[in-house]
């Protein structure tokens, strides 16, 4: 079955600059995607003092690249966590019913 998706343009503002984004997903959390940007770019001018926008981007960009990249190895760390007390569960029930 060929599924086609909606195509829809989202009105956004992002630091003071109104842009129409195309989106097939949630406008909502495109909407909340772009008001996270918003945030740190704001965060990035109170803290640095940069005003130049594409600097402001590029920083807060990284901000968001280096929270995702954390984020994702604290995911791994848990999921490693739980993969070793499945094993000992399973070793544990292992002993109990055999």
């Amino acid at each position: 079955m060929n599924e086609t998706r909606e195509t829809n343009y989202v009105p956004v503002t992002i630091y003071d600059r109104e842009y129409d984004l195309c989106t097939d997903g949630d406008p909502e959390r495109l909407r909340a995607l772009c008001a996270l940007l918003d945030d740190r770019m704001r965060d990035i001018v109170a803290e640095t003092g940069v005003v130049d926008t594409l600097n402001v981007a590029i920083l807060a960009a990284l901000r968001i690249a280096d929270e995702a990249s954390r984020a994702k190895d604290e995911t791994i760390k848990l999921d490693d966590a739980v993969g070793k007390r499945s094993v000992a569960c399973v070793t544990i029930l292992d002993r109990i019913f055999h």
